[in-house]
């Protein structure tokens, strides 16, 4: 009688938690929803979620795959601005120098990576020597900006240089790699390749010391921004010179190669004073159970809160079989969505970690296009918060490649529409 007394108690908090779950014919809405919408006896996606915008912390930014350049004014996400600085090492030590040489031009070039935001036209450059070191072996986040010299290195700064990533550059006797080819005035060339000391020369380190190196942004009236490989093999000072060879005029040139060894460092801002009402009003955070934000180049995060979560702890049968989270969202005309998200909670010390989902390799997160929507299997975070082993705490959406894109999406949240399909929710399946 009293095994009948429990399992009775447990089934009446069941239905209590969980509303009552209908047929899956009837939620099929004659085939309207994905069939893995479909919810069956022992599922359900009526627990509250609660969906905040919230500014995303700096993050890393040094020695990443990528820098981008440029700035971009996009509708929904306000003016997201990009710049970046680098050393610069020596195509061999110790170089034999003429005395006396005649700098034809300094040109700075980067490799494209190939990927571009906007419409790409034509940019204005502000190049200036970096007035600190910056160190291979030191940790930079995105806000940090190294101090500058005030000269803009720049031969013409009014002339702008056109972005070209898909068209190779053609020299006299080959083709190269598409590269953006900025223009340095000479007094650079001087600089670098006739120091005052020679000895400067001896070693990629002794020259580190007496250039720091350069910091790359563009003016405000970017139209757009670009990817760029530093590590590239075409990513260089290059200084063109003549000199005299016994009488003879000869022209060559020196290179200031960017390598793997050299510290390189991404800075990201953003500005949403012309962004959608919602962000240009933004707080510390702003909860909408209409729409939540998520933004690559430390922009913006997601803050996931399910509050009631912890009820499930009461019913000591209860296993988690499967918990997704199903995160639908509205396309950018200016920009595609991330590729993926990440999910994040806090330890009790306050520290981010990764969802124990993540390590297993089945947690998902990758952009859905067709169905507009991202899904993440999160089955062994939600146990683990009913076993009390996780705190019951917000979970944090960001996007991932975090320091080499800018991409930016909107996601719906929770109550965005009375069809529960649009709506951000959390699918449970259970066992008893």
């Amino acid at each position: 009688m009293m095994r009948l007394t429990s399992l009775f108690t447990l089934f009446f908090a069941w239905s209590i938690l969980f509303n009552s779950c209908e047929k899956p014919e009837a939620l099929n809405a004659n085939e309207l929803q994905p069939t893995e919408d479909v919810l069956y006896s022992n599922q359900t996606d009526t627990l509250r979620l609660v969906a905040s915008t919230v500014y995303e912390d700096t993050i890393k930014s040094d020695d990443l795959s990528a820098s981008l350049l440029g700035g971009l004014l996009d509708p929904v996400f306000g003016l997201t601005t990009c710049e970046f600085a680098t050393q610069f090492t020596l195509a061999n030590a110790n170089p034999i120098i003429p005395e006396t040489i005649a700098i034809d031009s300094v040109i700075l070039s980067f490799a494209y990576n190939g990927y571009t935001y906007g419409s790409l036209k034509k940019m204005n450059f502000i190049i200036r020597e970096l007035n600190e070191p910056i160190f291979k072996d030191s940790t930079y986040s995105s806000s940090f900006i190294p101090t500058r010299k005030l000269e803009n290195l720049v031969n013409d700064p009014e002339q702008g240089v056109h972005i070209e990533p898909y068209n190779f550059f053609f020299t006299s006797s080959d083709s190269l790699l598409p590269q953006l080819r900025i223009p340095l005035k000479t007094s650079l060339g001087y600089h670098i390749l006739q120091p005052d000391n020679p000895d400067v020369l001896n070693s990629d380190t002794d020259f580190q010391t007496y250039f720091n190196g350069l910091y790359i942004e563009t003016t405000q009236t970017s139209p757009g921004v670009v990817g760029l490989d530093l590590t590239n093999i075409n990513s260089k000072i290059t200084v063109y010179y003549r000199y005299d060879d016994n009488g003879i005029a000869d022209t060559t040139f020196f290179e200031f190669p960017i390598t793997s060894d050299c510290a390189r460092l991404n800075h990201f801002s953003h500005d949403y004073t012309f962004a959608t009402p919602f962000l240009s009003g933004l707080s510390t955070d702003s909860t909408s159970s209409l729409y939540a934000y998520a933004q690559a180049a430390a922009g913006l995060k997601t803050m996931i809160e399910i509050p009631h979560l912890t009820n499930f702890s009461d019913l000591n049968s209860t296993l988690v079989n499967k918990a997704e989270l199903i995160i639908p969202f509205d396309l950018n005309p200016k920009q595609l969505p991330p590729s993926q998200v990440f999910l994040f909670y806090k330890d009790e010390a306050g520290v981010l970690q990764a969802l124990p989902d993540q390590f297993t390799g089945n947690i998902g997160g990758n952009v859905d296009l067709i169905n507009r929507r991202y899904r993440l299997n999160i089955s062994q975070y939600i146990q683990q918060v009913l076993m009390g082993t996780i705190p019951n705490g917000p979970l944090y959406l960001v996007s991932g490649n975090a320091g080499v894109t800018i991409n930016g999406v909107q996601l719906h949240g929770p109550n965005y529409s009375s069809n529960a399909s649009e709506n951000m929710r959390l699918i449970l399946t259970y066992s008893n």
